[in-house]
């Protein structure tokens, strides 16, 4: 990387164009306009070379601002020690004239983007956090990073139209320990229009059944489920039309 010795007054900074990185010091009276007079020899380009510029004080992940042509570095806020982005042969792309922002003008809540359209810049004071070492969460003694294991599927189960009702049936001869760990464990079941999903979890096991896309519609407050201790689980699904069910999914 080039550098250049700082004198008072002046700003250092570093600027990154497509040959490469260079560290520069300049008058912080000095305009955008004159900036890019002064940038073009350095940069070996020729005099009428458009360039576009734009900045960031601090870390690489600060804000990044268009630097104006008409108004001081000072005026702009620019920092001794800020980064700056040189693109030649370029125009300058506000934030507010980016394809992003044409998008959200021209189709409204229709737009891909529309989730940024009231996106504001953070205050400085929320974009970064001091105050010592960054604190591990969820470790064990070796310095590990504990994760918690994924629910173990169950694949073993029987179903049954019944009128009314559409009923799921894990039993102990084909999930014995899920069963079991139903006994005295965590059950938990969430019922949707269109899908099932059983949880049971002891201790530091969980298991887990999910079932989506059904044949037909189900009421979900009108359904419930019910642990035989150490014979099965059974979930009964109330449906919303008394139609027979010849499969208890849809095809994918």
């Amino acid at each position: 990387m080039a550098t250049e010795e700082q004198k008072p007054g002046e700003l250092s900074l570093t600027f990154f164009c497509k040959t490469g990185p260079q560290k520069l010091s300049f008058p912080a009276t000095l305009t955008g306009e004159e900036l890019k007079d002064q940038l073009r020899e350095p940069f070996g380009l020729a005099p009428d070379t458009l360039l576009a510029l734009s900045f960031q004080n601090g870390s690489r992940n600060s804000v990044k601002k268009v630097l104006e042509e008409k108004q001081s570095l000072t005026e702009q806020g620019v920092e001794d020690g800020a980064s700056v982005t040189v693109k030649v042969d370029a125009m300058e792309v506000r934030p507010e004239n980016s394809f992003l922002r044409e998008s959200i003008r021209n189709n409204g809540r229709n737009s891909y983007y529309y989730a940024h359209a009231n996106e504001k810049e953070l205050p400085p004071e929320l974009r970064y956090v001091y105050g010592g070492d960054p604190i591990k969460l969820g470790s064990n003694e070796e310095g590990y990073v504990l994760k918690a294991p994924a629910p173990k599927a169950l694949t073993h189960y029987s179903w049954a139209d019944e009128g009314d009702f559409v009923c799921i049936y894990v039993s102990a001869e084909g999930e014995p320990e899920a069963v079991e760990a139903a006994k005295d464990g965590d059950v938990k079941v969430q019922f949707e229009p269109r899908s099932a999903e059983l949880r049971i979890s002891k201790d530091s096991k969980e298991y887990a059944l999910s079932l989506r896309q059904l044949e037909g519609e189900i009421v979900p407050d009108e359904s419930k489920h019910r642990v035989s201790a150490g014979k099965r689980v059974t979930l009964k699904m109330k449906k919303k039309r008394t139609v027979t069910w010849t499969r208890l999914q849809q095809s994918k």
